[in-house]
């Protein structure tokens, strides 16, 4: 049966690219320091050394009526590493026993601008997000912590503290909270048996899990405030990598406020530190009253110490650039190490 397209085309130039499964991309990251990776990229970000576009954002209600979405990031670093981050998540996949989030790592090659390796980004984007946290602690000078509280059990929940476990030895007890009760109680019978001198507790509300803690860690799929200025201790660093958790009061009564980058932040009111900047309830720069005081950049450039009597909020937004740059790192270390199949396109 012929066809219009029958000889219509020219013959093209072969073309492949190299896909890596979720296995060879742990592989990889154990083959390298990501946290290496994502300092040296937020501080090229911090010294405009990056290109980072808006985020692409498609939202929708699944059969289910769950929330359910897919975030395109792009992003360059350094004049030299490009590429693409697509994260797509529903907050009704654990129900089928799948990860909240999934997606497609690309890099791109800086010359003709085709896609040239693929990846599995879930882990990926995790370790990233994990390795954030964990510098913005230990730059805002909680690395010797030794009380820990964890709300929100999932992926992002083991990847965060098995980063900072891996990093200090002064970790006593970690309380756990979870909606769901039987994921609390499988992730601390598995750090249990991890770190058999870690005390670990499930928690029987958020107020129990944030109380008298030196850090907390919020990694939720909330998306409104419910967090009350009064459950928090003196001194304590409130981590808020879901966004959602913290309300109004709690956002705006921090003794001091770190965040990745500002320009994301008010470019998305959807966001309630976001609302709160673009309704001028706290200023973007360091100031009298709520403010902005410094990015995790500037940070990372000029630690902090704990503080006393208040406490610290890290509100990490996620950049893509950080993605970018750790998918170029993977993609060296696959290539080194023959790793991932080649496939061909053309």
């Amino acid at each position: 049966m012929s066809s219009w397209l029958t000889g219509a085309l020219a013959e093209p130039r072969p073309e492949s690219l190299l896909f890596l499964r979720r296995d060879e991309v742990v592989e990889c990251l154990e083959d390298c320091d990501p946290v290496s990776v994502v300092r040296e990229a937020l501080l090229a970000h911090g010294a405009g050394r990056t290109t980072l576009p808006g985020e692409a954002y498609l939202a929708w209600d699944n059969g289910k009526g769950a929330y359910t979405r897919s975030i395109g990031m792009p992003g360059a670093v350094a004049g030299r590493d490009f590429g693409m981050k697509i994260i797509n998540a529903s907050v009704s996949n654990p129900e089928l026993g799948m990860e909240r989030a999934g997606g497609l790592g690309l890099c791109f090659d800086p010359e003709t601008a085709r896609v040239t390796t693929v990846m599995e980004v879930g882990v990926l984007s995790a370790v990233r997000t994990a390795a954030v946290s964990v510098l913005a602690v230990e730059a805002a000078g909680y690395g010797a912590a030794t009380r820990v509280g964890v709300v929100g059990c999932g992926t992002q929940a083991r990847l965060h503290l098995a980063l900072l476990l891996a990093r200090t030895d002064t970790v006593r007890e970690v309380t756990l909270f979870d909606e769901r009760t039987a994921v609390a109680e499988a992730l601390a019978e598995a750090w249990a048996s991890r770190h058999p001198g870690l005390r670990v507790t499930v928690a029987p509300g958020v107020p129990e899990a944030v109380a008298d803690q030196d850090i907390v860690f919020f990694l939720t799929t909330a998306s409104e405030g419910y967090v009350r200025k009064s459950w928090i201790g003196p001194g304590a660093l409130l981590v808020n990598v879901s966004l959602g958790d913290l309300t109004d009061e709690v956002l705006t009564g921090a003794r001091s406020l770190y965040i990745d980058d500002l320009r994301l932040i008010v470019e998305n009111p959807r966001r309630p530190l976001g609302r709160l900047i673009n309704d001028g309830h706290i200023a973007p720069a360091a100031a009298e009253g709520p403010s902005v005081t410094a990015t995790i950049a500037e940070l990372l450039a000029a630690p902090g110490k704990p503080v006393e009597d208040g406490y610290v909020v890290v509100n990490p937004f996620g950049l893509g650039v950080l993605d970018v740059a750790l998918f170029a790192e993977v993609r060296t270390q696959a290539e080194k190490a023959g790793r991932g199949q080649r496939l061909r396109l053309l």
